[in-house]
């Protein structure tokens, strides 16, 4: 007997039928058809991606899959430009492995192939895939149920391979189409991204002068390789916002980078670096590329040394040696990324050796760059408390300190001596300088195989209650 329907249901049922005709295979889009990268790479395991590619002509409703993105999208900050209105959008990571294909296969007939180790025959069995713990698997075989261990004298033959996993991530949309081929860009945030700074500096022969060398090293894990792309570096620490503000402000923050100059250039709170040429990134590689360069850029040494002087009896001989200290101030040109410094510095013979490193902050330019590279090997101090005694209200303190320079060239030392409580220098055996707060100053010549002595008094007032 032959069906009947009213003209409405049919009417429906003809155009349900058309739309699920006309409706195109997915379009699968892989980097062969990148027109251009851009990327912006933070401090702090963090890039943002701006990824171009050619795209034909999108039927409604079609999904395209982009191929070769980043496994670490962060998808909330997805946009999609040049592919017509999206309907929706989501990033596929169900990855091909051994333990995806066993979940899928699980309450499902597969084959399994055990060896044999003694003869290493290999034996065929049509079973039932239950459950999977660890390394072992529970499997029906026939009527029975079987534990058996996942090794290389156990294989589970697959008969098919599951249309929803692949081998690599994969972008996936749908949009209201598109009238002619256009040139789509798909910018996000990805994890796996991050860069470094690193300084060698190398002073001249008598160390009053240096130059900067900036290198700046890429890390890429984000599971996808960027080739030739075009990259820019932000320096500056970010604050990356709550889950509820997160695609808003990231987004925000993604079109204003795409926008940014010449490198280097200020850029709201930070700094932005564009590398003048494109290069290749490709995933779990390191790549170093120079980034600041200065020559014959003026250098100051110094040695430092500060104790702290308190009102307790002390009878002990203290001896150390003070810190060498190189400092600069940084052009009118490039800010300095923060970052490691290794110095250098030439021996009689004019062979570079390595003589301390330090860390720097970021500076922006104009500013002075201090650098802690170690401790002087050619001046010692010694100091000692030589008298300690009760007043009224207050207690008298008398200090040595013994600096002794056995280098073949006269050294000076920069003396700091703090105080937790009020105090009053009594006397002093050479003369203070500028000191302020808590801190008393005192710059100390030095010549030659030779040693120098201060001594000083203060008086330390008890804390008013």
């Amino acid at each position: 007997m032959k069906a009947r329907y009213s003209a409405p249901v049919a009417l429906l049922m003809t155009l349900s039928t058309q739309l699920y005709a006309a409706t195109p295979s997915p379009l699968s889009i892989d980097a062969s058809a990148q027109k251009g990268v851009t990327l912006t790479v933070y401090t702090q395991n963090l890039g943002l991606v701006r990824d171009s590619r050619a795209l034909p002509a999108l039927a409604p409703g079609q999904a395209v899959i982009i191929q070769d993105v980043s496994r670490q999208m962060q998808t909330e900050t997805l946009s999609i430009k040049g592919a017509g209105q999206i309907l929706e959008q989501n990033l596929n990571t169900n990855l091909l492995s051994h333990q995806s294909l066993l979940q899928y296969y699980l309450g499902q007939e597969l084959q399994l192939a055990r060896r044999n180790p003694a003869s290493g025959d290999e034996s065929i069995t049509p079973v039932t895939l239950l459950s999977i713990e660890g390394d072992r698997a529970l499997v029906r075989r026939d009527s029975q149920i079987e534990s058996i261990p996942l090794n290389t004298d156990w294989r589970f033959i697959f008969p098919s391979l599951p249309a929803h996993l692949s081998s690599k991530p994969s972008l996936e949309f749908r949009s209201q189409g598109t009238d002619s081929p256009a040139e789509g860009t798909f910018s996000y945030l990805t994890g796996g991204l991050s860069w470094q700074m690193d300084y060698v500096m190398t002073l001249n022969k008598g160390g009053s002068q240096m130059s900067l060398e900036g290198l700046a090293t890429l890390h890429n894990s984000s599971g996808v390789d960027f080739e030739n792309a075009h990259f820019q570096l932000m320096a500056g620490t970010l604050n990356q916002p709550a889950p509820e503000s997160y695609r808003k402000a990231n987004l925000a923050m993604a079109s204003m980078a795409a926008d940014s100059g010449a490198a280097p250039a200020a850029f709201e709170d930070y700094q932005l670096y564009t590398l003048p040429n494109s290069t290749s990134l490709l995933d779990q590689q390191q790549k170093q590329l120079p980034l600041v360069s200065t020559a014959a850029l003026p250098v100051t040494r110094e040695y430092r040394h500060e104790f702290l002087a308190m009102p307790h009896p002390d009878n002990q001989r203290h001896r150390s040696a003070p810190q060498s200290w190189l400092s600069f101030q940084n052009g009118d040109t490039t800010p300095l990324p923060g970052g490691a410094v290794r110095t250098f510095a030439p021996d009689e013979d004019g062979r570079l050796q390595f003589i301390g490193g330090s860390q720097i902050d970021h500076t922006a330019t104009g500013q002075t760059v201090e650098l802690m590279l170690g401790e002087a090997f050619d001046l010692s101090v010694e100091r000692q408390q030589t008298l300690l005694s009760k007043e009224y209200d207050s207690y008298l303190a008398e200090y040595e300190v013994l600096v002794r320079n056995s280098s073949s060239d006269a050294k000076q030392l920069n003396l700091a001596v703090n105080f937790t409580q009020p105090w009053t220098l009594e006397h002093a055996s050479q003369p203070m300088g500028e000191s302020l707060g808590g801190r008393a100053h005192w710059t100390l010549d030095i010549p030659a195989k030779d040693k120098t002595m201060l001594r000083f008094r203060v008086k330390l007032k008890n804390p008013t209650p």
